[in-house]
């Protein structure tokens, strides 16, 4: 991939990356605000189990206040996505800088896929032990 090219999707996925950041971070201030309502998982209610991103707001403030191993308790994809959204930034961006025609980056997407087993395993996990061994991770354990 040519520098201009990889240099335009770079830009375009930062620039959808933070409006999707914006959005959520207006929807949990409006949450607490009492002007939108707090909305209970659908996975949780209809099936009794965990979805995947459950314990994800959790965790995403356990990490701002700094508590990485609680945040990683409460659902890892949320450390797991950081340091896979901070490998692409450093690798493609270093690129980008560079303009050597070296690539610093994993052209495959196995850091993407590695991270989704790891949350695919963590979920049946908590699930299982949810179901056959009665304990809620999320609410017994921690």
């Amino acid at each position: 991939m040519d520098r201009d090219a990889l240099k335009k999707e770079f830009l375009c996925i930062n620039g959808v990356g933070a409006i999707l950041i914006l959005v959520m971070i207006s929807m949990i201030v409006l949450q607490k605000a009492g002007v939108f309502p707090s909305l209970p998982c659908g996975m949780l209610m209809l099936f009794h189990i965990y979805c995947p991103g459950c314990g994800g707001t959790r965790a995403f403030f356990a990490l701002l206040h700094g508590h990485i191993i609680k945040s990683l308790f409460y659902n890892p994809a949320v450390v797991l996505g950081c340091i896979v959204i901070a490998y692409y930034e450093v690798t493609v961006g270093w690129t980008i800088l560079k303009n050597n025609g070296k690539r610093y980056y994993c052209k495959k997407a196995i850091p993407v896929y590695l991270y989704i087993v790891v949350i695919v395993i963590f979920a049946v996990v908590r699930d299982v032990m949810l179901c056959v061994q009665g304990i809620d991770w999320l609410g017994d354990v921690l």
